[in-house]
């Protein structure tokens, strides 16, 4: 026979024994003998409450007697030992709830407890004696109370029955009294109302599956499901001593490409009530305590996480006390968590008598992450991670893909002692950059709060460093690194200023680790970080020219071309603006042809991209006050003269097919431009892709590289030379004088204007250098002097001077069959014009043959009033407009005559050969003419200029 059927036989006796049949009473009832019932916890209370005094017999005892309730009562019980009992003292108290109106389940709450020492430090923690707590049909721990209580403690019993045994010890001959005080309340509850443990029955809580033969080991499956909870014992009440449990928990069902994690936690303090011993000299009261890892020493009650199924896992907390439980989450979808209850103990205390709850309980959630992801670690020991700019190269480790992301901490807790590792590496011409969004490390346990932490090896409870291949750049020990924490304020509507060198860290290098050491691991001293990390393409196609991203290609004959990917470009980068140069050259026989394929200048870019209606090009018109932002193409048929050849700078135009460029020069210029960049601004909404092509085709034979004091062009010329400008350049203190044939048109007409020129050709003049254009000419035929066209160097004009000779750029647009052609002079002023058009008056000169006009030059265009080489006088062509440097006046025996003399004698012959105009009256015809208009132009046109004009006086 069982011991528990003979104690139960042993009481059942006693409690009739000396009992004559009466009345029948419920179970719940003491019968009276003179019929009445009353509670059975009336009996031997010192109160006569039968009125016969049955429930009072001598030397009766509460002890060794079953007691039953009802419902929704609450009954009291004192247990007295008298002083001549002998030792050693036992007393059982058996409590059963009998279902329906009697309960399922038994409270008691010990109101006054002192039962002998307690003794923490003993391997007897109770030598005077204690109590025990069983229960019906489960396994006996064999624990004990003992000691003081300071307060109410209540106990919840799993089953229907529950035994509390009290026994003391006899003292030694001289010992004192062994301390006892020993009272309780007794109720019984139905198990539906026990909503704190079980859950209401429209919302049940999942406690997991009990299993066979212990006292509280569960398993708890896909607690996705419903809301599971590890109580511990008896929760909410105080939990037996000298139990184990295990909690596995697990997660089967895991969707597609999702990766699963158990997390455990609570922040409620009323349901974290461990037993602890906290002095809390020195501290905030307002902060929530906690002890756990070297503060959980001897028998003290703990709960241990497994980073797994088994015991040999990982260990990622050890918890002994506190207001609260951090969450500790598992690496995969396992978790074990093991509750240890020391032998022996004072009843726990509860924080009041109105809420004697003394258990604990802990929630449970089941973490869904992408597979994919870097959120939790894939190796089983090891905490390493791969963050390539390629693709991964192992499966045994985590990889990470992107060329630019963010990443943070792993999602679930790491045990002690862990250094977690993260590899980046990019290609061969990448930068790696990264800045800290956040970074915290909080000492959540007690002795580090009041400043006893112990240090390990290292030195630190949490470091960082920070590898730029093999070099370190950052080693921070309980401190964080640089931070960019402004850039934690961006968002979808927001973008924040680019993080600083002093906020982030760049390598020199493709290659940059991290590693991040915590020293108790992470569930209960949290120490997390967010970072933004890029890999910065520093690539450029063809050599370095000279800028950041300036570049020449002069080797390969076709390849792709794509607009620069550094960040450090843009205005994410921190750059303002942007301006990068692609140079391509081609050999001998050769030329350049550009598919542009896609161009991109931002979000709502200020301008657009039209087709010029004098030459059917592509230019860019932006809008007032807008950002420029461009891409633009200059042929470069001699160094340092770029002819402006194509312009884009919206997002359209290469929407629907690519644009082709071919150049008619061996060397082509590409410029990228982004003026006033905003800090949303990069590579992706900034950029161009193209193809280049070096393309066989015959060099110009003629030399368009044009000097000397004068010449004629005819622009019509072999398909070699198509789209070949001229470049007129004149020398030192000479300006430039060109004549052509036709009209000039505005430079930017409107479709009517444009319309107005019979011809789809066009002359375009450029001057300056770079060259800008000045004029464009609807051409006509040659000679025609009604519709002759002057264009002047500006300096002549009274512009100052440039520091180089000026010039003039001609291009010939022969849309259309059709014949031009250009003159050009070097030309210079007389003294005398000069004076006139600086307003310096005629006696200003100290010399007197300038007085006299001996400083006026001897070869003149009077119509143009300036002076051009005696090489062009009299050469058989005419160079003046109206041919007076061919005059016959100018060019016959007399005039050779008076060219002959010298100066001052062909001054006097000269002014004699005007007084016999009568015999000569060809030569005077001319010279009048000449010289009226003379007077009309110089009347019209009143300019100044600086001083400097007269240096470059010929004299």
């Amino acid at each position: 026979m069982s011991p528990w059927l003979c104690l139960v036989m042993v009481m059942l006796a006693a409690n009739f024994r000396g009992i004559s049949p009466g009345p029948a009473c419920r179970i719940s009832e003491f019968p009276c003998r003179n019929g009445r019932c009353v509670r059975l916890n009336a009996y031997c209370d010192g109160t006569d409450d039968c009125g016969d005094v049955s429930d009072e017999p001598p030397f009766c005892t509460v002890c060794n007697r079953t007691y039953y309730g009802d419902v929704g009562k609450t009954y009291e019980l004192k247990v007295s030992k008298q002083p001549d009992a002998k030792y050693p003292f036992l007393c059982h108290l058996t409590f059963t709830a009998n279902g329906q109106n009697h309960g399922d389940i038994i409270q008691l709450i010990f109101d006054e407890f002192k039962i002998g020492r307690y003794e923490s430090t003993a391997l007897d923690g109770c030598p005077d004696g204690y109590m025990q707590l069983s229960e019906l049909g489960r396994p006996f721990t064999g624990g004990s109370w003992c000691g003081a209580a300071a307060g109410p403690a209540a106990y919840y019993s799993e089953t229907a029955t529950v035994t509390a045994t009290v026994k003391l010890f006899p003292g030694g001959a001289a010992a004192e009294p062994v301390p006892f005080a020993y009272r309780l309340r007794y109720r019984f509850f139905a198990r539906r109302e026990a909503v704190v443990r079980f859950g209401s029955p429209a919302a049940p809580l999942e406690r997991g599956q009990i299993a066979p033969g212990t006292y509280c080991t569960r398993q708890f499956e896909e607690c996705y499901r419903k809301p599971c909870r590890l109580q511990s014992p008896n929760y909410p009440g105080m939990y037996p001593r000298n139990v184990s449990c295990y909690w596995s928990l697990r997660q089967k069902f895991v969707p597609t490409c999702k990766h699963a994690m158990i997390s455990v936690r609570q922040e409620a303090v009323h349901k974290m009530q461990m037993k602890r011993s906290i002095n809390l000299a020195g501290l905030n009261k307002t902060e929530r305590l906690l002890k756990a890892w070297r503060d959980c020493t001897g028998e003290r009650d703990h709960l241990i996480f497994y980073d797994g199924g088994s015991t040999n896992d990982a260990v990622l907390a050890k918890y002994c006390g506190g207001d609260w439980l951090p969450r500790v989450v598992s690496r995969g979808p396992e978790m074990l968590v093991a509750f240890h209850s020391s032998p022996f103990s004072i009843p726990l205390r509860s924080p009041s008598s109105q809420s004697p709850l003394r258990g604990f309980e802990l929630d449970v959630e089941v973490v869904f992450v992408d597979s994919d992801s870097m959120d939790f670690s894939r190796h089983p020991i090891d905490c390493l991670f791969y963050i390539n700019a390629t693709s991964p190269d192992s499966d045994e480790v985590w990889t990470g893909r992107g060329r630019r992301g963010r990443l943070s901490s792993p999602k679930h807790s790491l045990p002690p002692n862990t250094t977690c590792v993260y590899r980046f590496q990019g290609y061969p011409e990448d930068l790696v950059w990264i800045s800290f969004i956040s970074y915290s490390h909080k000492a959540l346990l007690l002795e580090e709060r009041m400043g006893r932490n112990d240090t390990s090896s290292y030195g630190c409870s949490t470091r960082i460093k920070i590898w730029d291949g093999l070099s370190v750049i950052e080693d921070k020990c309980d401190e964080p690194p640089k931070l960019c924490d402004h850039s934690a304020l961006s968002n979808a509507s927001r973008t924040t200023r680019p993080c600083s060198k002093d906020e982030s860290y760049l390598t020199i290098g493709r290659n940059l680790m991290i590693q991040h050491y915590t020293e108790d691991g992470t569930a209960l001293h949290p120490a997390s970080f967010k970072l933004a990390y890029e890999f910065v393409d520093t690539k450029l196609a063809g050599e370095p020219a000279g800028g950041r991203c300036d570049r020449v290609l002069r080797r390969q004959h076709v390849g792709d071309v794509l607009s620069p990917k550094n960040v450090f470009l843009f205005g994410r980068g921190g750059a303002k603006d942007l301006d990068c140069s692609y140079r391509f050259e081609a050999g001998r026989d050769e030329r350049v042809r550009l598919t542009f394929y896609n161009a991109s200048f931002g979000g709502n870019p200020a301008c657009e991209t039209v087709v010029d209606a004098h030459t059917g090009r592509h230019s860019c018109e932006f809008y007032p006050g807008g950002r420029v932002a461009e891409l633009s193409v200059f042929e470069l048929p001699w160094e340092g003269y770029p002819v402006p050849k194509l312009c884009l700078c919206d997002n359209s135009t290469l929407a629907n097919r690519p644009l082709v460029f071919a150049s008619a020069s061996r060397t082509v210029e590409l410029r990228f431009t982004a003026k006033d960049m905003n800090v949303s601004d990069d590579f992706t909404v900034i950029h161009f892709h193209l193809l280049f092509e070096l393309v066989k085709m015959d060099d110009c034979s003629e030399d368009r590289r044009l000097g000397g004091y004068g010449g004629d062009v005819r622009l019509d010329s072999e398909a070699s030379c198509a789209g070949m400008p001229w470049l007129v350049e004149a020398r030192h203190n000479r300006s430039l004088f060109l004549l052509s044939w036709g009209a000039f048109l505005p430079l930017k007409p409107r479709i009517e204007e444009a319309i107005r020129c019979p011809s789809s050709n066009r002359i375009l003049v450029y001057s300056g250098r770079p060259p800008k254009l000045v004029r464009v000419v609807c051409p006509a035929e040659p000679g025609t002097r009604p519709l002759a066209v002057h264009v002047f160097s500006d300096e002549w004009w009274g512009e100052p001077p440039p520091r180089r000779p000026p010039n003039f750029l001609v291009e010939w647009i022969g849309a259309e069959a059709g014949a031009a052609a250009f003159s050009w002079l070097e030309i210079s002023r007389p003294r005398s014009s000069l004076m006139h058009q600086l307003q310096v008056p005629a006696n200003a000169s100290g010399n007197d043959s300038d007085a006299a006009g001996g400083g006026e030059c001897a070869h003149k265009c009077p119509e143009l009033d300036a002076c051009i080489g005696a090489e062009l006088w009299c050469d058989g062509k005419d160079h003046c407009p109206s041919g007076y440097d061919e005059a016959e006046a100018n060019c016959g025996a007399a005039a050779k005559l008076l060219n002959a003399l010298p100066l001052g004698a062909a001054a006097a012959a000269a002014g004699a050969a005007v007084a016999c105009c009568a015999v000569c009256g060809a030569v005077c015809a001319v010279a009048r003419r000449s010289r009226a208009r003379h007077r009309r132009r110089m009347a019209k046109k009143k300019l100044l200029a600086g001083p400097k004009l007269l240096d470059g006086l010929d004299s």
